[in-house]
């Protein structure tokens, strides 16, 4: 009985059929997405922001500063590689560490590691 409910929770339709859990097929197109950013740098000042949505809301990314169209681009095949669909979730803005800023805070894009990421200072 406790595994029947935990496969309903996960992926049961209404009918009893099971269909297929969507955040299965995000993994590669997250990965594909991440890897055609360029996010070299050696000073922060080599990093601007873009947006990037994870279904539920919108996480500030880090890029290399003067690649941003282009990451616009890779969000767009993003977008149509996976469908997030209706979630019924939502965050606000956060950076790449999940962090959300608060009163005072915003979200920076900075290098570690001659790598553009973005936190929250």
């Amino acid at each position: 009985m406790r595994q029947l409910l935990f496969v309903c929770v996960v992926g049961c339709s209404g009918g009893g059929h099971l269909i297929p859990d969507a955040s299965m097929d995000r993994a590669p197109c997250e990965a594909a997405y991440q890897a055609a950013l360029d996010r070299t740098c050696t000073v922060p000042a080599d990093c601007a922001l873009v947006d990037h949505e994870d279904c539920c809301g919108t996480v500030r990314i880090g890029v290399r500063a003067g690649t941003e169209a282009n990451a616009r681009v890779v969000e767009s095949t993003y977008a149509a590689c996976f469908d997030c669909g209706a979630r019924g979730c939502a965050h606000a803005d956060m950076a790449e560490t999940g962090a959300v800023p608060q009163g005072g805070q915003t979200i920076v894009a900075t290098c570690v590691s001659n790598r553009c990421t973005s936190i929250v200072q």
